[in-house]
């Protein structure tokens, strides 16, 4: 039998993952050297694992008692980060439990350019995080016809409030599930999705429909204006006048301190705003 190594730390290499971490130093990195079909690992340091583009398939899981279903585990009071590769699972691993959860998540993760995938369709969740304060960043994608992303309360069991970022050019196909009591703890500024995520995006940023059955992140066109007309908007009163075609809506977005002179035919709804100054119209309107 020909065993290869899996994982390097420094120029120390490896027969598993688990055994590369559990040699690396906090602080230090485990390097994946080739692609791997493995047990899963449990992670209790700080340390940053790159795959180096690598593939690493679970075929053994790992867990604390009874929830012995887990690719990942990665428990609290740790600073993690996972780079640069894909994780997934074979369909049957050894032993009688099946990969419910590739990432189960208890510290503060970075995913960045990480590939979640459901390749045999099995899995519940793709990531799950209890705890720590996490994003999501680079070219990440996460596949699955189950659950992407749970970010979960699990204050209950003393553990402290979960919060996550993304932040990715990537795609999550799957749903996103976040406990209601810490709806405002996900924070979406870019990415792809299978559903519409406005109830989590960050401050500034609004959900778009794509029109292919996915969704997207910008930065929300009314930030910094104060009217719009159809779906333009304008810093300046005046300028949306200047814009507007006669006969157009002017619909104020915002409180409005600015003096105006209005020469075609147009309508102003306040829409409920503020407007302190002058509008004056050109004799004949």
């Amino acid at each position: 039998v020909v065993y290869k190594n899996v994982a390097k730390v420094g120029e120390v290499n490896y027969l598993s993952l688990a055994d590369a971490v559990a040699a690396a130093q906090a602080g230090e990195t485990v390097e994946l050297v080739n692609d791997a079909t493995c047990a899963g690992v449990v992670i209790n340091k700080n340390i940053t694992i790159d795959f180096a583009g690598k593939t690493y398939t679970f075929n053994k899981t790992v867990g604390s008692a009874g929830t012995t279903t887990l690719g990942l585990q990665i428990l609290k009071d740790n600073n993690v980060t996972l780079k640069n590769g894909t994780l997934t699972s074979i369909a049957t691993v050894e032993g009688s439990k099946e990969v419910k959860v590739l990432v189960q998540n208890y510290a503060s993760l970075t995913l960045q350019d990480m590939n979640l995938v459901d390749k045999p369709e099995h899995i519940q969740y793709a990531l799950s995080t209890n705890c720590g304060t996490s994003k999501i960043e680079g070219e990440t994608n996460i596949t699955t016809d189950a659950v992407a992303i749970d970010l979960y309360d699990s204050s209950s069991a003393d553990y402290a409030l979960p919060s996550l970022s993304i932040a990715t050019t990537g795609k999550i196909e799957g749903k996103v599930e976040v406990s209601e009591t810490i709806n405002d703890n996900m924070a979406i500024s870019a990415g792809t999705f299978t559903q519409d995520v406005t109830e989590w995006c960050a401050s500034g940023y609004v959900s778009v429909n794509n029109g292919d059955g996915t969704y997207g992140v910008k930065v929300d066109p009314a930030i910094g204006k104060v009217a719009k007309v159809g779906e333009e908007y304008y810093e300046t009163v005046a300028a949306a006048i200047t814009a507007a075609p006669a006969g157009a809506t002017i619909t104020l977005i915002a409180d409005v301190n600015e003096n105006v002179t209005i020469s075609k035919n147009l309508t102003i709804d306040g829409a409920g705003k503020q407007y302190t100054g002058t509008m004056t119209a050109d004799k004949g309107l």
